[in-house]
């Protein structure tokens, strides 16, 4: 039996939006802490890869989410509060 395609999700524009806010959050942050070397090493992800987040270009794992809400010493839903 063949395989059916896997569905490709495509975000909208009020996704895109989310994605580049958090990440701006998670940047304003991390900053007066960690520079983003320390604290891609601190939630142990590549330097790059934070990079991509704090630019808003992936779709962030809520695993992810909840350790870097862990090492900015809050919960993740307080992470997750943006101002509008």
């Amino acid at each position: 039996m063949p395989r059916k395609p896997r569905k490709v999700h495509r975000p909208d524009e009020d996704e895109l939006a989310f994605r580049r806010a958090l990440g701006q959050r998670i940047r304003d942050l991390r900053t007066p802490k960690f520079s983003q070397d320390e604290f891609a090493d601190e939630i142990d992800v590549f330097r790059s890869h934070m990079s991509t987040i704090e630019r808003g270009k992936t779709d962030l794992k809520l695993s992810t989410a909840r350790r870097i809400a862990k090492a900015l010493g809050m919960e993740l839903d307080e992470l997750l509060k943006l101002e509008k």
